[in-house]
C-alpha cells in the first residue's frame, strides 16, 4: 500500500491510498507519480466535500423553510403533529410521536399533543393515560431536562426507575422499545418535550441532530403560539360562559331552572357527571345540600336517604372548601372516612374525583360548589380557575333563589291569612245570626237550671267540653252559647259534623291538605283546625269518628299541632275543643269502638242535656217561640195555639226532643191559614211506649212547603191563577207559585199533584 495526504491550504483532511496484492510493485517512479496527483485528488475531493455540504445545507434548509411554511397554518395541536411526524419521516425511522408539556409549579408534565398508532390509540385504557399529569423525575424526562441535546432511551432501562408510572409501563406493555426526547424551549425557558417513538431497537442510530434541533425550535415556537391562541379562545369561552351563566341568573328564580341552566351551561365546558350545591350554617357547624344535578350518584339505592341529610362541615372535604380562598381537589380515596357515611356514599357510587370552592356573598362565606367526577382525569388548573370565578356568580344565583324562597314563603303565608280570612268570612256569613248566648237559650225549669249553672262555670275556661245526651236536646245550641261567652267568642266556632262526612274525608275536613295529596286535592284547603285557631272547635257526634282518626285527634288535642294530609310541616294551633254526642261513650270504649285515652281526653267537663220529657215545663215557652220564628219566616200572622194544641203538646213523650218540637211548628205553621194553629199533628205511638227511635222521620222545611203546596193544589183541583187558585190561596204571585212548583219538583200525574223526592 502507498498513501498520500490530501491537503488543502489549512491541513491534512483526508488520505490517498493505493494497494497491490505483489511485492515491490510501488517503484519509485510511481511514488512520484502518486505525489504529483494527490495534489490534483485533493482539489477534486475537496470541492465534492464541498458541494455535498452545500447540498445537505439546502436539502435541511428546504426541510426547515418546508416546516417552516407548514406551521404557519398550523391552528391547532393535532395539526401540528401530524406535519412534525410527516417532516421527520423524511429523515427518521419511527412510531409514534408525543409532545409533552412541563408544568413548573407541580414538576410535572402532561401529554400536549399525540399521533400514534391505532392499536395505542384505541386501547381502553389510553384516554386516562394520556389525560394525566406524571411526575418529571420518571428516568425519561429528568434524563433529557439534564442533556444538552437530543437522547435515546432504552424503555426497558426506564422501567427500572422507582418513580416508573403507569404511563411508561403502557408504552412499554404496547410494544415501544427505544425513545427519542429534545427539549423544547422558549426564551430559554423549559415549555415541554418532543418524543419520539419507535418499536424497533436499531432506531434512531444514524440521525441528523442538526436539523432536529432546528425542528424543535420551530416546533416550540409553534407550539407557544398555539397555547397564546389557545389561552385566548379559553378565556373568551370562559367569558362567553360566565356572561350567559350570569343573564341566565338574572331570571332564575327556583331551583329547577337553575339544574337546568347547569345541564345547559357548565357540562359543556366542565367534565363531571354530579353537582353539588350546600349551604352552610356556620354556628352549628354543619351544612346540607341545597340543589343537586346528579347523573351518577342518583342511581345509588340509598341517594334519597343520604343525599338530603344534614353533615358536619368538619368532614375532611368541606372544611378544606372552607378553609381555602381556591377549589381544593381531592381522589375521593383520599378522604374517605368511615364515620362520614355521605363521603362513602359518593365512593360507593361511583365518584372518583371532587373540586369543591367556596361561595361568598357580600363577604359572608355561604356555602360550597362540589363538582364530582367519575373518571380519574384531573381538573386542569385552568379550569380550577373558571371554578373559582364561577363561585361569584353561582353564589348569586343561590342568594337569589333563597331570597326567592323567602318572599315565596311570606307570599304563601300572605296567601294563607288570605284564605283563612276569606274562609273567616263566609263561614261568619253562613253562621251570622247563630251566635246565641244563655239568654237565648230556653229553659225556666229545674233540670235547664242546672244546665246553665254548670254553662257558668265553664264558658270562660279553656277546658275541652263534652256535651251528652239524646238527639235533638239542643247540644249545638249550647256549645254556641258556651263559645258566645268565652274569651274566644270574637273568634269563629267552627262545626264538624263526624256523622256526615265520608270516613275518608274526616281527616282532610279536620286537618286540611296539600294540592295534589290525594286524587281530587286540586289546591291546597285549611282544615278546621287551622280555621278555628284562637277559636272554639264544635266537634257533632264525636261517638261517630273512625278508631284511625281518633288517634290522630288525640296527637292533636295533647300536641296542640296538626299535619296537612300530604304536607310534612308541623302547624301550631291554639283551639278549644267542644265535642258532643247522643251515644253512651262509656259503654262505647268497653266495646273497643271509641279510644278510652280519647275518651278521658275529652271528658273533662261533661254536661249532659235532659231530653224534653223531663222539662216539659218548658214546652209552652218554645213552642211559642218557634211559632214566632216560622209565621214570620214565612209571612204568616200567626200569633196563637189554641188550648187543645198545647195540650197535645204537653201531653206527648217528643222522642225527637226539642228538634222534633221544632219541626212539628214549622209544619203546623205552613199548613195554618188563619191567627191560631188548632191542629198539631203529633206522630201516633202505641200505649205504654215512652220514647221512639232516634231516627225519626222529621221533614225539613222545603218538604213541609212542598207537601203543603200538594196539598193547595189538589183541593183546587190544580187551579193556579184566578179566583179560588192555588195562588190566591197560598196569597203568591202566579209567577212566584210556578218558580216554586218547579224548584220543588211538584209534577202532575193526570189529576193529582205529588212531589218528586228531594235530597
Amino acid at each position: 500500500m502507498v498513501c498520500a495526504g490530501l491537503r488543502n491550504e489549512k491541513r491534512i483532511f483526508g488520505v490517498l491510498s493505493f494497494y497491490s496484492d505483489l511485492n515491490d510493485n510501488f517503484k519509485a517512479n510511481h511514488i512520484e507519480i502518486i505525489h504529483g496527483v494527490a495534489n490534483q485528488i485533493s482539489i477534486a475531493v475537496a470541492n465534492i466535500i464541498a458541494n455535498e455540504s452545500i447540498e445537505l445545507k439546502e436539502r435541511n434548509t428546504q426541510i426547515l423553510l418546508s416546516l417552516s411554511a407548514a406551521i404557519d397554518k398550523v391552528r391547532d395541536r393535532a395539526d401540528l403533529v401530524d406535519i412534525i411526524r410527516n417532516k421527520l419521516n423524511d429523515l427518521i425511522s419511527f412510531t409514534d410521536i408525543a409532545i409533552t408539556l412541563y408544568n413548573p409549579l407541580n414538576k410535572t408534565y402532561s401529554v400536549f399533543a399525540h399521533n400514534v398508532q391505532e392499536k395505542r390509540e384505541f386501547h381502553p385504557e389510553f384516554d386516562s393515560i394520556v389525560a394525566m399529569e406524571y411526575p418529571l423525575n420518571d428516568g425519561i424526562h429528568d434524563v433529557a431536562l439534564a442533556a444538552s441535546g437530543p437522547i435515546i432511551i432504552d424503555i426497558e432501562d426506564a422501567l427500572k426507575n422507582p418513580n416508573v408510572h403507569q404511563g411508561t409501563q403502557f408504552i412499554y406493555d404496547s410494544g415501544i422499545k427505544k425513545m427519542l426526547l429534545t427539549k423544547l424551549t422558549n426564551n430559554d425557558e423549559l415549555l415541554g418535550f418532543i418524543n419520539i417513538l419507535s418499536e424497533n431497537e436499531s432506531s434512531f442510530s444514524d440521525i441528523n441532530f442538526n436539523i432536529l434541533k432546528g425542528i424543535t425550535d420551530q416546533l416550540s415556537n409553534a407550539i407557544s403560539n398555539i397555547l397564546f391562541v389557545e389561552e385566548i379562545k379559553r378565556r373568551d369561552r370562559e367569558n362567553e360562559l360566565l356572561l350567559s351563566v350570569s343573564h341566565a341568573i338574572a331570571s332564575i328564580r327556583d331551583k329547577r331552572n337553575f339544574v337546568q341552566m347547569i345541564q345547559r351551561e357548565l357540562k359543556t365546558y366542565l367534565l363531571f357527571s354530579d353537582i353539588a350545591i350546600s349551604i352552610f350554617n356556620i354556628e352549628t357547624g354543619t351544612y346540607k345540600v341545597f340543589l343537586e344535578c346528579c347523573e351518577k350518584t342518583v342511581l345509588h339505592p340509598d341517594f334519597n336517604d343520604i343525599a338530603f341529610d344534614e353533615y358536619p362541615i368538619a368532614d375532611g372535604l368541606h372544611n378544606h372548601i372552607l378553609n381555602s380562598d381556591s377549589p381544593v381537589s381531592f381522589y375521593i380515596e383520599e378522604i374517605r372516612d368511615p364515620e362520614m357515611i355521605h363521603i362513602e356514599f359518593l365512593y360507593q357510587a361511583g365518584i372518583k374525583r371532587v373540586v369543591g370552592m367556596r361561595m361568598e356573598q357580600n363577604d359572608q362565606i355561604i356555602g360550597a360548589i362540589v363538582f364530582l367526577s367519575e373518571n380519574d382525569w384531573p381538573f386542569s388548573q385552568q379550569q380550577k380557575n373558571f371554578i373559582q370565578r364561577l363561585s361569584y356568580h353561582m353564589a348569586t344565583a343561590v342568594s337569589n333563589i333563597l331570597a326567592n324562597e323567602k318572599i315565596e314563603q311570606h307570599l304563601s303565608e300572605i296567601k294563607n291569612y288570605k284564605e283563612q280570612l276569606e274562609e273567616e268570612k263566609l263561614y261568619l256569613q253562613e253562621q251570622a245570626g247563630i251566635g246565641y248566648s244563655y239568654r237565648d237559650i230556653i229553659g225556666e225549669g229545674e233540670e235547664m237550671q242546672k244546665v246553665f249553672h254548670l254553662l257558668g262555670q265553664v264558658s270562660f275556661a279553656n277546658s275541652t267540653v263534652l256535651l251528652l245526651g239524646e238527639t235533638g236536646t239542643g247540644k249545638e245550641l249550647i256549645a254556641r252559647a258556651i263559645h258566645s261567652s268565652s274569651s274566644r267568642k270574637d273568634k269563629l266556632m267552627v262545626k264538624v259534623n263526624c256523622a256526615a262526612l265520608p270516613a275518608s274525608l274526616i281527616e282532610s275536613e279536620l286537618f286540611g291538605h296539600e294540592r295534589g295529596s290525594f286524587t281530587g286535592a286540586t289546591e291546597r284547603r285549611l282544615g278546621k283546625f287551622e280555621l278555628a285557631n284562637k277559636g272554639t272547635l264544635f266537634l257533632d257526634e264525636i261517638g261517630e269518628m273512625p278508631l284511625d282518626l281518633q288517634v290522630k285527634l288525640l296527637r292533636a288535642l295533647q300536641e296542640k299541632e296538626i299535619e296537612r294530609v300530604g304536607g310534612n310541616t308541623t302547624i301550631k294551633v291554639d283551639v278549644r275543643v267542644i265535642a258532643a254526642t247522643n251515644r253512651d261513650l262509656q259503654r262505647e270504649v268497653a266495646e273497643g269502638r271509641f279510644r278510652q285515652d280519647l275518651f278521658y281526653r275529652l271528658n273533662v267537663i261533661p254536661i249532659t242535656l235532659p231530653p224534653l220529657r223531663k222539662h216539659k215545663e218548658d214546652i209552652p215557652s218554645l213552642a211559642l217561640h218557634f211559632l214566632n220564628k216560622y209565621a214570620k219566616n214565612n209571612g204568616k200572622k200567626i200569633s196563637h195555639l189554641s188550648s187543645k194544641v198545647m195540650k197535645q203538646l204537653l201531653a206527648y213523650n217528643w222522642p225527637g226532643n226539642v228538634r222534633e218540637l221544632e219541626h212539628l211548628v214549622e209544619r203546623s205553621v205552613l199548613m195554618t191559614t188563619g191567627d191560631t194553629i188548632r191542629e198539631m199533628y203529633l206522630p201516633k205511638i202505641k200505649t205504654g211506649e215512652t220514647r221512639v227511635p232516634d231516627e225519626i222521620n222529621l221533614k225539613t222545611h222545603e218538604q213541609n212547603e212542598r207537601d203543603y203546596i200538594v196539598e193547595v193544589l189538589n183541593s183546587c183541583k190544580g187551579k193556579i191563577y184566578g179566583t179560588g187558585g192555588a195562588a190566591e190561596i197560598l196569597n203568591l204571585k202566579v209567577g212566584t207559585l210556578n218558580s216554586k212548583i218547579k224548584k220543588l219538583g211538584i209534577r202532575k200525574e193526570q189529576i193529582v199533584f205529588i212531589g218528586s223526592d228531594l235530597k
